[in-house]
């Protein structure tokens, strides 16, 4: 089923060791996975993920990885029409990953590639240059996931350019990119000014998790909007009439 994405399946990708690695939705604890996919008990399907979507190494190392998938099997209810669901986990092989030293020479190659898929007239290419840019994370990169996204304003490719800023571990040069652009006079889309609100109130609250207590949670998510209104309108007043 590779035309879904992660938001459809409850999925876990779990690694040993854990240190050095995280999961790119952890970046923003107000993100939760989406809901879970049902089969009839005669069905079966072959499920296609992209690791990176789901996992992120930081540093140097070799790790076990594997995954584990909600599986939802319908059950017929007593005396009801609607069926239940029962979940079960499906554990995967583990594989073994090695993460080798950064290698510039590669990146840069790899940077040139990708760069090469997104200007192909095919929105397939174009969409795997977007998710190879998106999992590459690396300073250039960044720079690089802006430059498409104002190029590309819409569809499938934009929507990945859009997971790879959120993603990435340099957050501060994509919000340096189009902080640029937003002073440059060009036009660009109007989401720029929601995206950049977002890294900033994110930024912020990096080291703040939602407390646990309900009146204490309430109060943090009212913090969190009322920066987020505030800084949104900064940037808003910052881009003028370049909003396109």
């Amino acid at each position: 089923m590779p035309e879904f994405r992660r938001g459809f399946f409850l999925q876990i990708v779990m690694s040993e060791p854990t240190e050095g690695t995280i999961d790119p939705l952890t970046l923003d604890n107000r993100i939760r996975v989406g809901g879970s996919g049902g089969w009839s008990e005669a069905e079966s399907w072959d499920r296609e993920i992209d690791v990176n979507e789901w996992i992120q190494f930081r540093r140097p190392g070799r790790y076990m990885v594997h995954v584990v998938l909600k599986r939802g099997l319908p059950l017929p209810v007593e005396g009801e029409k609607t069926k239940a669901f029962r979940y079960c986990d499906l554990n995967s092989n583990a594989e073994s990953v090695e993460v080798l030293s950064p290698d510039t020479a590669w990146e840069a190659n790899e940077l040139a590639r990708t760069n090469k898929l997104l200007e192909s007239p095919s929105e397939s290419t174009r969409f795997r240059g977007a998710s190879a840019l998106r999992y590459l994370n690396t300073p250039s990169s960044a720079v690089a996931l802006v430059r498409w996204w104002m190029q590309i304003p819409d569809g499938p490719v934009n929507s990945e350019l859009t997971k790879g800023i959120f993603e990435s571990q340099y957050s501060e040069i994509v919000k340096t990119e189009m902080e640029k652009a937003l002073r440059s006079g060009v036009s660009f889309p109007t989401s720029v000014v929601g995206i950049l609100a977002y890294l900033e109130v994110r930024r912020q609250f990096i080291n703040r998790p939602r407390p646990s207590d309900p009146q204490a949670a309430q109060a943090w998510s009212r913090e969190y909007w009322d920066l987020f209104d505030s800084v949104k309108s900064r940037y808003s007043a910052a881009a003028g009439h370049s909003i396109r």
